[in-house]
């Protein structure tokens, strides 16, 4: 629940269309995630241009030779492909992506289709309480 109370999206979108996410921000960046929402119906392309804009991330996927910001799924680490709409991956028979879970956004080389060690992103630094990975409600709490 505080994942939709915290997420930034646009507030014109019906609520039957809104898709919550936890997004892990692309490593080095200061801040590590953001709560965000989307059309369900907008493509995976769409998505990445938006939550660029919202975590204010260098989006230079019009330029064929930079590496590209993507879309990345937590558990396989596939890049999702831009064409593709999030409705399709909700719908997964394999790996479906779960309102109010955890997605990952990062920079990745042209000839990069999957992210290796996607556990290092759910990784937190509140190891003095013990936790082993992040989870959006405790980490919520202390925003």
């Amino acid at each position: 629940m505080k994942l939709k109370m915290h997420a930034c999206g646009d507030k014109s979108l019906p609520q039957t269309e809104r898709v919550y996410f936890q997004v892990l921000l692309p490593k080095g960046n200061k801040e590590k995630s953001k709560p965000m929402f989307f059309c369900s119906k907008w493509s995976i392309g769409k998505v990445v241009d938006y939550a660029a804009s919202l975590a204010s991330l260098k989006n230079d996927n019009n330029k064929s030779t930079a590496q590209k910001l993507r879309l990345c799924h937590t558990v396989s680490g596939e890049a999702l492909p831009f064409e593709h709409t999030l409705e399709k991956w909700l719908s997964d028979e394999d790996y479906p992506l779960f309102s109010g879970g955890n997605i990952i956004l990062e920079y990745l080389d042209n000839d990069v289709l999957l992210i290796e060690d996607t556990e290092s992103y759910l990784r937190t630094d509140f190891r003095w309480f013990g936790m082993q990975h992040w989870s959006p409600c405790f980490r919520s709490t202390f925003s």
